[in-house]
């Protein structure tokens, strides 16, 4: 439940420093994470600066936020993926695999581990993904302010959510079964 995964991160994660996780499935998440949070922490810093800039549907500005929760967006997926290869011992291929992640990290795999998003969060992720997408494959004309707000403030919300039920996993995956 959401209740289980409150959790306080550890100072490490606060301050964008690298920490190491016990578990080898979870060795490569700790660059990871600290570069999605330092690209997280400059799209924050920058859209503070220029919020107003955004929207007002000033270009350069519209596409240099979208960019960076475009950035910050992998960087999360990535993460997702990791734990997809090492706890799962399977990654989503072809053309609907970033979809696919998302779900698999919603699914609990019997006997592996319990669900990782639970539905708001991976109604938010899935929400960054389809923004993602615009962002990407189309030209920063087609950007509405209003959308790119949206998305910054729900990646502000989402963010630590999915780094904290990625501690909360570790530490369940870590403690000995009765």
């Amino acid at each position: 439940t959401s209740s289980s995964r409150r959790i306080y991160l550890p100072t490490v994660w606060r301050t964008c420093c690298m920490t190491s996780f016990s578990l080898p499935a979870f060795s490569r998440l700790s660059p990871r994470i600290a570069r999605a949070e330092r690209e997280h922490h400059q799209l924050q810093a920058y859209f503070r600066l220029h919020r107003q800039d955004v929207e007002r549907g000033d270009w350069g500005a519209l596409s240099a936020v979208s960019l960076g929760v475009h950035n910050v967006y992998n960087g999360l997926e990535d993460i997702l993926i990791s734990l997809a290869r090492d706890v799962d011992g399977a990654i989503p291929l072809g053309p609907t695999m970033h979809q696919d992640i998302l779900d698999q990290m919603a699914a609990e795999i019997s006997g592996i581990r319990p669900a990782l998003l639970d539905e708001p969060l991976y109604e938010a992720l899935t929400e960054l993904k389809g923004f993602r997408h615009l962002v990407r494959h189309k030209y920063g004309f087609d950007l509405h302010p209003e959308r790119v707000v949206e998305n910054v403030l729900r990646l502000d919300g989402a963010f630590p959510q999915v780094i904290k039920a990625v501690v909360w996993l570790h530490g369940l995956l870590s403690t000995p079964a009765p």
